[in-house]
């Protein structure tokens, strides 16, 4: 039985998302809940959200076995019909995918994507706009939002910008459809519903951290002066020391490329991860007090992980996805 966890923390995840109940709340969900654990993540909020958003037919209906609230697919539906049966609502951008969602009796499903700036999904055309003003009408179509996303939203010049732009198409359509905005950083701007992004699982202001990864010792060995540990020498040792192996490696998701770049907490002190990380275990430089079955927090901070590695938060907490070992939901 792997000795390894993922512990998601109930009240910080609940505590999160109550930051933003000013308007309704759309929790993205994608990624296997930003690799907290969907099944997890739904026990824990479904009383507390409006909605959760995923990015393919296949998340949504591993999501619709867990949940009777709304989900929404924030990007390129391919099977309308299948989206009917599941209930699942999704975006059209464009005259033809409004006709066939129309012909497949989805009427009632749709999110109308305006791009306004990040050149991802969504139109930016007017046409298509006044085009898709005209079908609605038409065909009496009521919207379930019109949406954007914002590319920067730690940039407040570029953001406003791109809320104007959004505004300007937006006004294109002529219903008072609800408008739906994300990601987590946009909440200041007047919106019906955000869709809650990293915010939720703790990385925003005022925001707890939801996952932790901890795992055990599952040896220790003594380490003479000049010897190497690991894979390719990375490590040489420059005097006696002890190593403790900790059994999660970049086959769990934690990145190669932080060998030797960060450290761990073993009954409440630092030690520093040393030699290259294995496909299932790394290493760690340790002292006397260490022993086989004591706890090691892994990762209690993705930012931090994620300075080290050079990437984002996001690519850490996904990446733990393929974590070999349980996952427990905690309480404060």
């Amino acid at each position: 039985m792997s000795v390894n966890l993922k512990l998601i923390n109930a009240d910080n995840l609940r505590h999160n998302i109550s930051l933003f109940k000013d308007k309704k709340v759309c929790l993205m969900v994608k990624a296997n809940a930003y690799g907290h654990g969907l099944k997890e993540v739904v026990e824990i909020c479904d009383d507390l959200v409006d909605a959760y958003g995923v990015v393919s037919e296949e998340e949504g209906a591993e999501l619709r076995k867990l949940t009777k609230n709304r989900v929404i697919i924030f990007s390129v539906a391919r099977d309308f019909l299948f989206c009917k049966s599941e209930k699942l609502e999704f975006m059209i951008e464009n005259e033809e995918m409004l006709w066939q969602a129309i012909e497949y009796g989805c009427k009632n499903l749709l999110h109308l994507a305006i791009n306004s700036g990040m050149n991802r999904f969504g139109t930016k055309s007017e046409i298509v706009l006044k085009n898709i003003d005209q079908i609605l009408k038409e065909k009496k179509i009521n919207l379930k939002s019109i949406y954007t996303h914002f590319s920067q939203v730690e940039n407040e010049r570029v953001t406003n910008k791109q809320f104007q732009n959004f505004l300007k198409l937006r006004n294109y359509i002529s219903e008072d459809a609800p408008i739906c905005l994300g990601g987590s950083g946009a909440s200041y701007f007047s919106a019906d519903m955000i869709r809650l992004g990293i915010a939720g699982y703790g990385y925003g202001n005022e925001c707890e951290f939801v996952m932790q990864i901890r795992s055990q010792i599952i040896k220790t060995l003594y380490v003479k002066k000049g010897e190497f540990v690991g894979y390719g020498k990375k490590f040489r040792a420059k005097s006696p020391c002890f190593i403790g192996i900790v059994p999660i490696g970049y086959g769990d998701g934690l990145l190669r490329n932080l060998s030797q770049k960060f450290y761990v907490k073993i009954n409440g002190k630092k030690f520093r991860a040393v030699g290259n990380i294995c496909m299932d275990s790394f290493f760690v430089k340790i002292d006397e007090s260490v022993h086989v079955g004591d706890e090691v927090e892994v990762m209690f901070d993705a930012s931090y992980l994620a300075k080290k590695a050079k990437t984002i938060p996001y690519e850490i907490l996904t990446n733990f996805s393929k974590l070999r070992g349980e996952v427990k939901i905690i309480r404060n």
